[in-house]
């Protein structure tokens, strides 16, 4: 049987009773950081078996953007959903039209439509995770340059000996640098930075807060010049670290590739297993991260594409 919860208190308690706190994302209270009480209303399906839950989707309402979508928000990915395969065609049942789950766990995915492959249409849209595993490279990032070609391994070392030369001050902390990543990121972007938005703005602080407040957060401050220049702010969470938000100012031709290089380089010295760098930019890929795919969910599924009208083909 599927129950709709609508309180923090229920949608809380039900969430505790099945997380399996493996992953950041599986925490509640840094997922709650996510949810912008004003913008989403709580819906959690969950379903019971012998008076037992046993299969929850926290799903919330989107009063913006008028869609159901998962408790958390579209930023963390690689999620899953905590039930029976089997019980997804009851679940299903019970969400709303127009809802939307994004970047699901593809493996999780493909487990789930081994059971239930009539739902394939509702999965067609896919992205990837990108992510590195310390231990493929003895816990030092250099050997995993060393695999690039000859030619790229020796531009890449070029441009972080270059940007060296310049004397960078690296600051590691777990202190929150919100303004600093606010200011680079509108510089950067202007208009079209998605920290010019209030909203994403308080989100980011409420993150970043959480993060600190349980001693999960470490940031890296770069000075150039005296003035700092570039910031990243990572999820240290059990042996895994998140590269949440990063920002650099471009004038410093390579800042960029310096802070990564160097967030990836504590990852190592924190011998995590893993630090993912989340979905997208083509630059993760060059720099032969390894990957899987992420699934986005919706009901109702989307139309397949059409195929380019012969009026409209390329000659």
């Amino acid at each position: 049987m599927i129950h709709t919860l609508t309180s923090e208190s229920q949608c809380r308690d039900a969430w505790q009773a099945l997380s399996p706190r493996q992953r950041a994302w599986d925490e509640w209270d840094l997922m709650f950081a996510f949810h912008d009480e004003e913008r989403f209303q709580f819906h959690f399906l969950t379903h019971e078996r012998g008076g037992q839950i046993d299969g929850l989707i926290p799903l919330v309402e989107n009063l913006v953007e008028k869609r159901f979508e998962l408790f958390g928000g579209s930023y963390p990915d690689g999620r899953v959903l905590w039930l029976r395969p089997d019980d997804f065609p009851r679940f299903y049942e019970q969400l709303p039209e127009n809802t939307v789950f994004f970047d699901l766990s593809g493996p999780w995915v493909d487990g789930l439509l081994n059971t239930v492959s009539e739902y394939t249409e509702n999965f067609t849209e896919q992205d990837d995770r990108f992510f590195l595993i310390p231990a493929k490279f003895d816990h030092d990032f250099v050997n995993h340059i060393n695999t690039f070609s000859t030619d790229k391994r020796k531009g890449f070392l070029y441009d972080l000996r270059k940007i060296r030369e310049k004397g960078p001050v690296l600051h590691w902390s777990d202190e929150d640098a919100s303004d600093l990543f606010i200011r680079l990121s509108n510089l950067r972007f202007g208009a079209e930075s998605d920290y010019a938005d209030e909203s994403n703005q308080a989100e980011l602080r409420r993150v970043i807060r959480e993060l600190k407040a349980h001693n999960n957060l470490r940031t890296l401050v770069i000075e150039m010049d005296g003035q700092p220049h570039a910031v990243s702010m990572t999820a240290h969470y059990g042996k895994s670290m998140v590269a949440l938000y990063s920002a650099s100012n471009m004038e410093y031709k390579n800042l960029g590739k310096l802070l990564n290089v160097e967030t990836i380089q504590e990852a190592c010295r924190l011998r995590v297993d893993e630090i993912s760098y989340m979905t997208g930019m083509t630059w993760k890929a060059a720099w032969k991260m390894d990957n899987e795919p992420c699934r986005t969910f919706r009901k109702p599924a989307r139309p397949p594409a059409l195929p380019a009208s012969p009026e409209n083909s390329n000659p």
